[in-house]
């Protein structure tokens, strides 16, 4: 624990030393030294940032009264909240010092917004979301819109990027005299300027489900003389956590930055920019586009003419039933997958032995050939379409070899690979952890790096298929969030041009995963730190300030995880990925915890989020203590355990948390004669394999 401790603090202190701006909000005011209490610490350690013998001190914290100084009049402050003589949450709440939202000093109510090309929908769109969010930030301003141009001194300008530097999704936002003018590109960079503008200047946190967070702190101020430019180097940045797949779209993928996501129709809309709209999804599309009774066979051999006819005719005839429709290449239909499924055999006759020996005996090499000659059709009828092609693995049959990059054949340039990463979950791409050999079923990042690395001489464009979560084992969280930051990082700088991020939301840290997975798409040169601050202010945002003893309870499930070897993230058992011992040793300690936090908790939204956070902590430590605390504990121990997993059961039941991807809740009545983990999943013994 000492371990785990000293690293948090380490962060700490680095968090500490971004701009206080960055910082604000991420702990109680009056907890000047960040230990989640209040008291004649707060007041020393004011008393030496005042006297210059100490830099380091959470301003917004320390600046109870919001008179943007920190000074004396804090320290008194302390002073009578220690002698029990005030209340400094009631007496200064978040906010007291607020003077509403302003454009370089200005309150932004004397701003006309002017939308220079009302045609654009998106534009519209983004001028009406700045004025709603102002409104609901402040319950006063109305602000003004105008479309073509405006006379008024003081303006925010919507532009079209015309020289095409933005593309289709960048931004720049400056100030020019008064006014601050948005140039943006004309498919949906004007949307995220202005939900940039929010996030970065006005206090608001934007989160899954349609939630947000709105801290109506003293820094609203959009400041003079910036001139900000975001252009994503990611085309395609999809994640289909469940969070973000809802008909929540409006708050979760729009306002994250995210592109598109073929299975999220409501993102193809003009007010929306349309997204990048993929037909027929990512895999499986053979099964649209070459019927096994069009062919008049049981397997389907990529080398017969008589495939490749039926593929070309019922990819352009899909086609053309949607533009006939009203949709429109190059802004509500993009792509089109021409793929196999995962489980998918090859072809074992003369003709594809023969490529595949060519090839090097891999059979993406016939696959490559086949979709060249699909694609070369496809695109006579529709220039501009892309064609999506999967390297899709097989964990049941690694031998298949679809995932291995071809040794002669490269994909046309207008096709784009979707790489289907079966790496560790365990370990950090490019870094040493794993072992050649990797776990029982041969996974090691070292085979995925290669043969994405492979794939990478063979196509120009490459998307990765990103698997962040469990699908099968949803009471088991990944211990992945140091993970996400390098290996988003490490794809990217080896050539991946979009992701397609799969998962479920469990009740644990899914939606975190999708926030911070989304903002490294947008951002992934962001710094280590900077990364951090995301999580820390996600956990403060859902969790309250007693968000640092769950950012340390993330801490254990790394280290815990840590234990274990190589894990395949959907095919691993919960104790394949943690060491049962950990969870027997450190459960108390987890559960002292989530204590901290709920002590720390501000409203009944907090509480009952931890309330659900805490129910995978509670199922794992149970399910390893089963032994040990009912079946040989004494009394006390046996009637404690009993509480507390009828709660956990009880729990998981009313509100129908999902055990799987496709099953939610515990089908069979509570009971103590069996393992927790037994009842849950009846079919993993002790969850080992």
């Amino acid at each position: 624990m000492k371990k785990i401790l000293s690293a948090f603090l380490c962060a700490a202190m680095l968090l500490s030393c971004i701009p206080f701006s960055a910082s604000a909000g991420l702990y109680k005011k009056g907890d000047a030294n960040r230990d989640c209490d209040i008291n004649a610490k707060d007041n020393f350690a004011i008393k030496q940032y005042i006297v210059g013998a100490a830099d380091t001190i959470d301003f917004d914290a320390s600046d109870i009264n919001e008179d943007r100084s920190v000074n004396g009049k804090d320290t008194l402050i302390i002073k009578s909240q220690v002698a029990g003589a005030a209340n400094i949450s009631k007496a200064y709440p978040d906010g007291c010092g607020w003077e509403g939202f302003t454009v370089m000093g200005t309150p932004i109510g004397d701003y006309t917004v002017v939308v220079t090309n009302p045609d654009n929908a998106n534009m519209v769109f983004a001028a009406e979301e700045l004025a709603k969010y102002v409104k609901l930030g402040d319950g006063i301003t109305d602000l003004s819109i105008v479309n073509g141009s405006s006379d008024k001194d003081k303006l925010i300008v919507l532009r079209e990027d015309e020289s095409g530097e933005m593309g289709t999704d960048g931004f720049n936002i400056k100030t020019e005299g008064d006014d601050l003018i948005i140039t943006a590109g004309a498919m949906r960079g004007t949307m995220y300027a202005v939900y940039e503008l929010l996030e970065a200047y006005y206090g608001y946190s934007f989160y899954a489900y349609g939630e947000y967070y709105f801290k109506n702190g003293k820094k609203t101020d959009i400041p003079g003389n910036i001139d900000i430019t975001q252009i994503p180097r990611v085309r395609y940045r999809c994640v289909c956590i469940t969070g973000f797949r809802n008909e929540y779209t409006e708050s979760t993928v729009i306002k994250r930055k995210l592109s598109g996501c073929s299975v999220q129709s409501s993102m193809l809309q003009a007010k929306y920019g349309y997204g990048i709209e993929r037909v027929r999804a990512n895999a499986h599309s053979f099964d649209v586009f070459i019927p096994l009774d069009e062919i008049g066979a049981n397997k389907r051999c990529l080398s017969i003419n008589k495939t490749f006819e039926v593929c070309v005719k019922n990819m352009l005839k899909l086609l053309d039933e949607r533009c006939a429709a009203g949709s429109v290449i190059g802004r509500d239909i993009t792509e089109i997958s021409c793929s196999y499924a995962a489980d998918d055999e090859p072809c074992l006759c003369r003709l594809c032995k023969q490529v595949y020996k060519e090839e090097g005996n891999q059979h993406s090499g016939n696959l490559c050939r086949f979709v060249n000659k699909v694609h070369a059709e496809i695109i006579k009828e529709y220039p501009d379409i892309r064609v999506i092609v999967n390297a899709y693995g097989n964990a049941s049959n690694p031998s298949l070899g679809w995932h291995d990059a071809p040794g002669k054949t490269a994909l046309n340039e207008g096709i784009t690979l979707l790489y289907c990463w079966n790496g560790c979950a365990n370990h950090m791409l490019g870094k040493e952890g794993c072992t050649d050999a990797g776990n029982s079923l041969g996974v090691t990042n070292k085979k995925s790096e290669a043969d994405f690395l492979a794939w990478t001489e063979k196509c120009s464009d490459i998307y990765v298929w990103y698997y962040p979560t469990h699908i099968y084992y949803m009471l088991c969280p990944e211990p992945n969030f140091e993970n996400l930051y390098n290996d988003f990082k490490w794809f990217i700088d080896n050539g991946a041009n979009g992701f397609y991020v799969v998962g479920t939301d469990g009740g644990s840290f899914e939606s975190m995963d999708g926030q911070v997975i989304a903002d490294l798409m947008w951002d992934p040169d962001m710094t280590k730190e900077e990364y951090d601050l995301k999580i820390a202010t996600y956990l403060c945002d859902n969790y309250g300030y007693g968000w640092v003893y769950i950012k340390e309870y993330m801490d254990m499930l790394v280290e815990c995880g840590d234990l274990k070897g190589c894990v395949f993230n959907d095919f691993e058992l919960p104790f394949d990925i943690y060491s049962k011992d950990y969870f027997k040793t450190n459960y108390d300690r987890m559960c002292e915890l989530f204590k901290k936090a709920y002590a720390q908790t501000e409203n009944d939204d907090q509480r009952s989020k931890l309330d659900k956070l805490s129910v995978h902590m509670h199922f794992l430590g149970l399910s390893a203590l089963y032994e040990d605390r009912y079946v040989n504990g004494t009394g006390e121990q046996k009637e404690a355990y009993s509480e507390q997993w009828r709660w956990t059961y009880n729990y998981i039941n009313d509100h129908d948390m999902p055990l799987t991807y496709n099953t939610n809740g515990i089908d069979t009545e509570f009971t103590l004669e069996i393992n927790p983990l037994n009842q849950a999943y009846p079919d993993i013994g002790d969850g080992e394999r």
